[in-house]
């Protein structure tokens, strides 16, 4: 049981390290800036680092929740409080579900094809990214909340806390509209917003993935 907890807790901090590479973050205003000096090629760059990001973030998250669960299974079975914490772990275990459904790859080299040869799979691109995100937002929010309540009840951690979204509402419809009718030019703001919306989200869960490391490894 110790053998494999340990496997399981260092499993768990490769998940976490890797958002050195999956969870990639630009300046979004020098982003737009480059977009503009190279004609739109450079926005193309950012176009599909964004879709790269969504794919390795999404799937990397699936993993550590997956881990950090079984992780988190374990020590509550081996301390007898599986049935404490029965309530977290039925709605922590739909959360896994829909993240790993949700962590299936868009395929960025596939959209930046699509995208130079059509134009408006660009736009189809930027969709993805900002429903995706968002609802992946939401998602996190609720597992890293449910996770910090289990681990509070198992004396793995303080009072649990509640985790927000990040991610602000942006309307696609309306953001498209807006491009179109300023001939592509909002579509700049558009590609600023993306760059910083998805930073800030992959910055703000890092203290909770912490978190979760420091209880789980250090019980």
């Amino acid at each position: 049981m110790e053998q494999q907890q340990s496997g399981l807790v260092q499993n768990l901090y490769y998940y976490i390290q890797q958002r050195v590479t999956t969870d990639w973050t630009t300046d979004p205003g020098m982003a737009v800036l480059l977009s503009l000096v190279t004609c739109g090629i450079y926005g193309l760059f950012i176009f599909y680092k964004l879709l790269d990001r969504r794919d390795k973030h999404l799937a990397r998250v699936a993993n550590m929740a997956n881990t950090a669960v079984a992780l988190m299974t374990e020590k509550a079975d081996a301390a007898g409080k599986t049935e404490l914490i029965s309530q977290e772990m039925s709605q922590i275990q739909m959360i896994q579900r829909e993240m790993y459904d949700q962590s299936r790859e868009r395929g960025a080299a596939l959209w930046l094809v699509i995208g130079i040869l059509t134009g408006i799979g660009i736009w189809i691109g930027y969709y993805f990214i900002m429903d995706d995100l968002a609802r992946h937002d939401q998602l996190e929010a609720q597992f890293f909340t449910l996770m910090s309540g289990a681990l509070a009840k198992l004396g793995l951690a303080a009072e649990g806390s509640q985790a927000a979204p990040n991610m602000p509402e942006r309307n696609f419809v309306v953001y498209l509209v807006l491009s179109i009718v300023t001939c592509g030019i909002f579509s700049f703001y558009w590609l600023y917003a993306l760059v910083d919306d998805g930073n800030r989200h992959v910055e703000a869960q890092v203290q909770w993935e912490d978190f979760i490391y420091s209880a789980l490894a250090t019980a």
